[in-house]
């Protein structure tokens, strides 16, 4: 009978709830089909109950995905590695959780603190020296991950590191640990492991993560490049045909008719794409900022009458601008507004019309604005009084 090897990683209280007597944990495993990561919402009972919950949930969740890989026959078992010392760790575990809930719930109105969320399996020494290369792999993976998930950037990436030394072609490693470094605004050095990532999956995420990368560091051959594998894949795919007209907006080539096409397919996704996630920002235009305008003189460019309406709209990532937080600056560059302009009206993004007030601003201002403008067919925007309904 074949037999599928289930390892516990971690595991993880969510939250819990004193009106209905239950608790969510999570937990991280992993098999031959690799690693995985459940959700569980149960009742609370005694420690052993529940261990006994958690576990069969687990072996049924592995068994479906061992089913639905149709790697397997039907015949088959799935044996929890180091079972007892497992379930000890997991009673243990459950048990410090139940005394904390009743503890909190006699509390009478003071604030309920957990201070037993978690509980890696192989955090001692004597735990982990004597797993293999694989078990290794997977223990940092899971650790780098679970790091992620609470915005630990810095300590995400050194587990990732030591998980890639011993799987360093391991595609969805890899996606985390360029992942991890975005967020820590490295792009750059994100830039081998999206490759790798991409190399190794083969598949459109992949091919769209590497694509947004190299959009983000202003290598837009290697970009068009990966873009030609994904149009041979799924040339109908509206994220490959975006991709496109967001690669010719930034290097100011024609795309409002790549637009035009994606929104006789569907314009409510063009729509949430454009509003959510078009790169505005030309490239260059960023790097004098005294080529740029403050909030006051965009905001009356733009028809507002104060630079607070100006600035919030920007803050909610709403238009284009350049916020330097050491500085507390806020800057704005005439020819990404107008693009935004443009755009907006063009497909009626948020359902307003927006114009441009050209008399409002002195000749010094408009020059400011003008500076550094890119080659391009001129684009006629409208000017009148406002933004309108």
């Amino acid at each position: 009978m074949e037999t599928a090897n289930l390892h516990f990683l971690s595991t993880y209280l969510k939250k819990w709830s004193y009106q209905d007597s239950r608790i969510s944990i999570s937990y991280s495993y992993f098999t031959e089909l690799g690693y995985g990561r459940q959700f569980i919402d149960m009742r609370i009972s005694s420690p052993q109950n529940m261990v006994n919950e958690i576990l069969n949930r687990a072996v049924h969740k592995v068994k479906e995905n061992y089913l639905n890989s149709k790697q397997v026959s039907a015949e088959f078992s799935v044996r929890l590695v180091n079972e007892t010392e497992t379930q000890r760790k997991l009673n243990l575990f459950l048990s410090k959780i139940l005394k904390e809930f009743n503890t909190n719930k006699r509390s009478r109105g003071r604030v309920r603190m957990i201070s037993n969320r978690s509980m890696d399996f192989y955090y001692n020494d004597f735990e982990y020296e004597p797993l293999s290369d694989q078990e290794k792999f997977y223990v940092h993976l899971n650790r780098g991950v679970n790091k992620m998930n609470g915005d630990l950037w810095s300590a995400a990436v050194e587990d990732l590191k030591i998980a890639l030394s011993f799987d360093p072609d391991d595609p969805q490693t890899n996606k985390y640990m360029a992942d991890s470094l975005i967020k820590k605004k490295n792009a750059k050095e994100a830039l081998p492991y999206l490759e790798k990532y991409a190399e190794n999956a083969k598949s459109l995420e992949s091919y769209n993560d590497l694509t947004h990368a190299y959009i983000k560091i202003e290598k837009f051959k290697e970009a068009e490049k990966v873009l030609t594998k994904m149009n041979s894949q799924n040339s109908n795919d509206l994220q490959v045909k975006i991709l496109q007209a967001q690669i010719n907006y930034l290097q100011s080539k024609q795309y409002l008719i790549q637009l035009d096409k994606i929104r006789e397919i569907d314009e409510e996704w063009l729509r949430e794409y454009l509003k959510k996630s078009w790169e505005y920002n030309l490239p260059g235009h960023h790097k004098e900022e005294s080529k740029m305008w403050n909030a006051a003189t965009a905001s009356r460019y733009l028809g507002y009458d104060r630079p607070f309406d100006l600035t919030k709209k920007a803050f909610n990532d709403e238009l284009p601008c350049y916020f330097d937080s050491e500085r507390g600056t806020i800057r704005f560059v005439k020819a990404e507004l107008d693009q935004w302009v443009e755009i907006q009206n063009r497909y009626r993004i948020d359902g307003l019309s927006y114009k441009v007030y050209k008399d409002r601003l002195s000749d010094d201002e408009l020059k400011i604005g003008n500076s550094k403008a890119r080659k391009k067919k001129k684009t006629k925007i409208a000017e009148g009084k406002g933004a309108v309904a």
